[in-house]
């Protein structure tokens, strides 16, 4: 029953629409905190702040109606708890409100569904959402052959994953940090989100010489790299709180 013209969210890859559910007002959207700790300390005015480092994470509420048609609507019920509350763990999760970005989400609330004439049940759905949002554009792979930028368009910086198809001893450098690989046989991958080098299935952190991954500061990312590289491969996933 999918109609692209009602608003509707795709969670786990599966379009609420298909499953009946459409959603009727704009999302609540809780805004993300900084994680800090305010500490006192006598003899001293006004607390010290010790950040954290991180920003905690934020939820998305969504009000929906169940649209039964000619089955049961406590069939459609069973099937829609199934589908968000069947499997633990941070999904993708987008909507029509705002559909150039997407959040990882899990399931938190539970689902209580009002009847209204046999036809329509009304619930709110509660996800529990990872703090910041991704653009879609930002998933696009980028090829990069020679030295060149990228720009990123947020205010924020991403935490890029990173392909580099070479062989031998190589340094990538990103603005004015350097990142070194030796012994790279056809190509190592470097992931800053989970902060892992890897080749297919093999960790490669042994072939690395750095601490700190790279990450894509906003606006203008100067790229180089020295040694025997055929191309890097960039997946920005460019984000925004």
């Amino acid at each position: 029953m999918r109609n692209e013209r009602i608003n509707q969210f795709r969670f786990k890859g599966i379009s609420s629409a298909d499953m009946g559910v459409i959603i009727t007002n704009p999302p609540k959207i809780t805004g993300a905190e900084r994680d800090e700790e305010f500490i006192s300390v006598p003899g001293r005015s006004g607390d010290i702040i010790c950040d954290n480092g991180r920003f905690g994470n934020t939820s998305i509420t969504y009000e929906t109606a169940l649209l039964s048609d000619d089955r049961p609507l406590d069939l459609i019920a069973k099937k829609i708890k199934a589908w968000l509350q069947g499997q633990s763990g941070y999904y993708r999760l987008s909507d029509t409100y705002d559909p150039n970005y997407y959040r990882m989400a899990a399931y938190s609330g539970k689902i209580d569904i009002e009847d209204k004439m046999q036809k329509i049940g009304l619930t709110t759905l509660q996800f529990g959402c990872k703090p910041f949002k991704y653009r879609t554009d930002g998933e696009n792979a980028l090829e990069i052959t020679t030295a060149s930028a990228l720009y990123n368009p947020e205010e924020w910086e991403s935490l890029p994953y990173i392909k580099i198809i070479g062989n031998g001893d190589i340094t990538l450098s990103i603005n004015n940090n350097s990142y070194g690989f030796t012994d790279v046989s056809e190509y190592i991958e470097i992931d800053s989100e989970i902060q892992n080098c890897y080749k297919g299935t093999a960790f490669q952190n042994s072939k690395t010489s750095f601490v700190s991954f790279p990450k894509l500061l906003p606006g203008r990312n100067e790229f180089a790299f020295t040694g025997n590289v055929s191309k890097i491969i960039v997946v920005p996933r460019w984000c925004t709180l």
